[in-house]
Parts: structure tokens; C-alpha cells; sequence
């Protein structure tokens, strides 16, 4: 066998097994238990909406799901104080412990309470 042939297979068995060890990292690295940051909250007027937030970086964007419309809000204020404002204004969400308080100007005639709907944890 040529020795041109003999590196070109030990190339290709080289690029080969490190193709297959990335992916092997890869999978390890993302072993850890998916977490969804998204809370349910059941509303005054009978609908659902979905929150969704990161607990602990809350100056990051988060979005509401109501109506079948995605709002994109951001904190503003302290984050003590809870008050989400979409981009344009007309949300405000504005949570209190279990209890928030939604608003959307043009679709909803004044603020609607809503209560965070709480599931027991799914044990795998």
C-alpha cells in the first residue's frame, strides 16, 4: 500500500473518531434536567395566560402568551417590584407573589386579575 494511501487513512479514521467523540461531549454536556420558566396563571375572565421569565436573571426579556398573541416585556422598575411593560406601552403585567395583574390596552377594556396556577412537579 501506498503511503499517500496509508495517511489518507488515517485521516479519514481520525476525522472519523473525533467526529464521534464531540458528539459524545456534546450529549454529556447537556445531561442536566430540562427547566421550563414558564408559570401558568388562570384569569378573572376565564383565560389562561403564560408567563415566562427567567428567575434569575430578570432584566432579560420575557413574554406573555395571551390570546393566542406572544408579548415580548421587559422589567421596568425595581425588581422587587414586579411591573413588565411591552416595548409599545400597552401591556403591563405586574406580578404580586401568586397574584398579577394584566393589562392590554386595545383588547382588554381595563386590567384583569389573574391567579398563578399551581401543578405538583413532575417525578421522573
Amino acid at each position: 500500500m501506498s503511503s499517500a494511501r496509508a495517511a489518507w487513512r488515517l485521516g479519514l479514521a481520525t476525522a472519523a473518531l473525533a467526529a464521534i467523540s464531540s458528539a459524545s461531549l456534546a450529549q454529556s454536556s447537556n445531561t442536566g434536567t430540562t427547566r421550563s420558566f414558564t408559570s401558568e396563571w388562570q384569569c378573572d375572565n376565564g383565560r389562561s395566560l403564560f408567563f415566562n421569565a427567567h428567575p434569575r436573571r430578570p432584566r432579560e426579556e420575557a413574554h406573555i402568551r395571551y390570546v393566542g398573541s406572544r408579548i415580548e416585556v421587559r422589567l421596568q422598575g425595581p425588581v422587587k417590584d414586579g411591573r413588565y411593560v411591552g416595548q409599545d406601552g400597552k401591556v403591563v403585567w405586574q406580578i404580586n407573589g401568586n397574584e398579577a395583574t394584566f393589562s392590554y390596552e386595545g383588547l382588554l377594556p381595563q386590567p384583569i386579575s389573574c391567579i398563578r396556577v399551581i401543578t405538583p412537579p413532575v417525578k421522573k
